[in-house]
């Protein structure tokens, strides 16, 4: 797999399966406290697929004892490996809920924004296209070991369970040329704030 793409994958499969990251210091839900660069960095750098396998396998057996239907429960999963492997906060059942919750709501606000305000749709092909060229090529233990965890192949992550993650990644190559029109930059860190404060507004 080409470098570029692998360094994109791990980056989007950080917002995938840890959606709440930005849940931090600022939360509502008290100080979520996370783990040094150094010790995220270790993850990365050491983890192997077994590793991996076995930290989503606990995921999944919490995630079960919540007593949601989906698609909380693919929220709360998210959470709670967020949890594992970067927060060193340990979090509150309450906070799981709360925290996948509005992960959810806000994920769901994103792509209304984008579909209302800036005219953009994306089919289904065009979300199939854009697994099959990347995700589906995947070779990250982090990946692989989350598919086997969740009983899955590979390609049933992307196209089913995860699918709606990388609908909004779809989305986002085609949001992004508005957005660069719009606030006349095409930096990207500074397109996905400008947009960020746009969810937010809704959301308040």
């Amino acid at each position: 797999m080409p470098t570029r793409f692998k360094s994109f994958l791990l980056c989007t499969l950080s917002l995938v399966i840890f959606t709440t990251t930005c849940q931090s210091a600022a939360s509502p839900h008290g100080t979520i406290q996370m783990k040094s660069e150094a010790e995220q960095r270790q993850i990365v750098d050491n983890f192997t697929f077994d590793d991996y396998k076995t930290l989503f396998e606990e995921v999944i057996i919490e995630a079960n004892q919540f007593d949601v239907e989906e698609p909380l429960r693919k929220w709360i999963i998210r959470t709670l490996s967020q949890e594992q492997l970067y927060y060193e906060t340990d979090l509150t059942d309450e906070q799981v809920i709360t925290l996948s919750t509005e992960a959810m709501e806000k994920d769901a606000v994103w792509k209304t924004v984008a579909k209302d305000q800036y005219n953009i749709h994306v089919t289904e092909e065009e979300v199939d296209r854009y697994i099959q060229q990347g995700p589906d090529q995947s070779d990250l233990p982090s990946h692989l070991a989350y598919a086997s965890a969740l009983g899955l192949s590979l390609q049933e992550l992307n196209h089913q369970f995860d699918r709606d993650l990388y609908e909004k990644n779809t989305v986002w190559l085609k949001l992004k040329l508005k957005l660069e029109k719009k606030y006349q930059t095409d930096d990207n860190n500074e397109l996905v704030n400008r947009y960020e404060e746009e969810i937010n507004a809704h959301l308040d």
